[in-house]
């Protein structure tokens, strides 16, 4: 009589994951929320009068987005940042990308999260990145501690500018 339980569990186990690997087989989407590193859209604003110009939830864009994220160069953040701020002081804002993230919790809000703020100005390619205080569970921050400012090349401006269009 154990042997009859143990074949029908090990066929129900079976059955199971055949069902399982089924579902993810069919799933066909070319980026998983591993690789977008749980980014779900990016909205555009206008800096002049904070109107919503566009959302961006196309995967391969936010894929690029992200990428280009990554590699902000981090060798001399600390020693240029009130440099880069300074040189901000004269010009204009023209820009801000807002990027959401999906909320950790697999139960209860499905409501986005904001995670940065990207502001891109006229005329450099000095950008300032504003990390949101939602996007920290753990404890409070204050501002001051979660705003980068980062200088980019030309073709890391170009593609942002190019998310506007």
């Amino acid at each position: 009589m154990n042997k009859k339980i143990y074949i029908k569990i090990g066929i129900l186990l079976v059955f199971g994951l055949c069902i399982c690997s089924g579902c993810s087989a069919q799933q066909g989407g070319k980026y998983t929320i591993k690789d977008l590193d749980n980014l779900a859209e990016i909205k555009i604003y206008s800096a002049e009068n904070n109107e919503h110009i566009k959302t961006i939830s196309d995967e391969e864009q936010l894929y690029q987005y992200n990428q280009c994220s990554l590699f902000f160069d981090n060798s001399d953040i600390e020693d240029r940042q009130d440099e880069l701020k300074k040189d901000l002081e004269e010009t204009k804002e023209q820009y801000y990308l807002v990027s959401y993230k999906y909320p950790v919790a697999r139960f209860g809000g499905k409501e986005l999260e904001q995670n940065t703020t990207i502001t891109l100005y006229e005329n450099t390619n000095i950008i300032k990145m504003t990390v949101a205080e939602e996007s920290i569970k753990a404890f409070s921050i204050p501002e001051e501690f979660l705003t980068f400012y980062y200088e980019l090349s030309e073709e890391e401006m170009n593609f942002y500018r190019s998310l506007v269009e």
